[in-house]
């Protein structure tokens, strides 16, 4: 039988996340589920001054990925944003399921898998229609930073000392990305 100290030294030590002290759920409390959320207000946001008007203190927890914190920090401007937000949207249609318009009545019948496989076909081509647009040299860090939604540093060669010139390359890579698209989509939608 083991004894107490054994156990207790095998044991690892659970850290508490500091959270605000509200009533309204904020999703799971464990570590590695705060990764990516920032706590903020939720309200209306005001006409006038464009504030969040929140008179009760409702707060509400959302997860936001690096390329929405590189556009606050003002590291890629907003055309550079919405361009990488148009290859995330693509990118992120191939990975969803086909949906089921609940509001129809329904009939039993046999499955149509030719239906599916279509749309799964336009979603991969939209995919295409997009990278197609992104320069080879600039492949990895939109992947990285745009659909993977990961930080300039999962890159190696950005590590260290080297990311101001990964943000650089990140910038000058959205910008061209977008002046692709505004060239490409005269008139008709990409994704």
């Amino acid at each position: 039988m083991m004894s107490k100290a054994k156990r207790r030294a095998g044991r690892k030590r659970n850290v508490p996340v500091t959270m605000p002290a509200t009533d309204w759920d904020h999703g799971a409390e464990g570590q590695a589920n705060r990764i990516g959320l920032v706590v903020e207000k939720r309200g209306d946001v005001d006409p006038d001054t464009g504030e969040v008007v929140n008179p009760n203190g409702i707060t509400g927890a959302r997860r936001v990925d690096m390329l929405e914190i590189y556009a606050r920090r003002g590291w890629i401007s907003t055309r550079g944003y919405n361009a990488g937000e148009m290859i995330r949207a693509a990118w992120l249609g191939t990975e969803k399921g086909r949906g089921n318009d609940w509001t129809r009545e329904r009939v039993d019948s046999s499955p149509k898998p030719d239906a599916s496989i279509a749309i799964q076909i336009d979603r991969m081509s939209a995919l295409i229609r997009v990278s197609r647009l992104v320069p080879a040299e600039d492949e990895r860090i939109v992947d990285c930073v745009c659909c993977q939604g990961n930080a300039i540093g999962q890159l190696r060669e950005y590590r260290g000392s080297q990311h101001e010139r990964g943000k650089s390359h990140l910038r000058d890579a959205l910008e061209r990305l977008a002046d692709r698209i505004e060239k490409t989509t005269a008139g008709y939608r990409i994704a």
